[in-house]
């Protein structure tokens, strides 16, 4: 391959993973479609994660423990889950943002907690889809929002 072309090649890559890294922001994390067929979804930005602390499994404990952000969701969830008797935690899933891009901070480095929730009416816990919020390392609580299945 000759130098120029090369050299086209190489920037064409990066802008490439520059606009996909920066598009990581604008998609969900994670999402469900629900019953009546509308997609919900966690949709966490570059920026909110570039401001949570750095974060790597093997030095040590997570930044906000699991303690915290446990009492941080379910504050959360009591003001959102209003016309339920109550809501508990059903389950927690710790992730890796895993986002990079050449242009702006480094993200794999940044984590933060999946809760699952289980409203509770007459005494009996509510499975459904879409009862879930992250919590960011600073303790930021992102809810689910109406997502678009069809967006690039």
């Amino acid at each position: 391959m000759k130098p120029l072309a090369a050299f086209f090649t190489v920037a064409v890559l990066l802008a490439a993973s520059d606009a996909l890294a920066s598009g990581c922001g604008g998609h969900p994390v994670l999402s469900t479609t629900r019953e009546d067929g509308t997609s919900i979804g966690l949709v966490i930005s570059g920026e909110q994660m570039a401001e949570t602390p750095v974060w790597l499994p093997e030095e040590g404990e997570p930044p906000l423990p699991l303690s915290h952000a446990a009492r941080i969701a379910l504050e959360w969830a009591e003001g959102v889950y209003t016309r339920y008797d109550s809501v508990h935690i059903h389950s927690i899933n710790l992730r890796s943002y895993g986002c990079w891009s050449s242009r702006g901070p480094d993200l794999r480095s940044r984590w933060y907690y999946v809760f699952n929730f289980a409203p509770v009416i007459d005494g009996n816990s509510v499975f459904g889809g879409g009862n879930f919020a992250a919590v960011l390392m600073d303790g930021t609580v992102i809810g689910p929002e109406t997502v678009d299945r069809d967006r690039p």
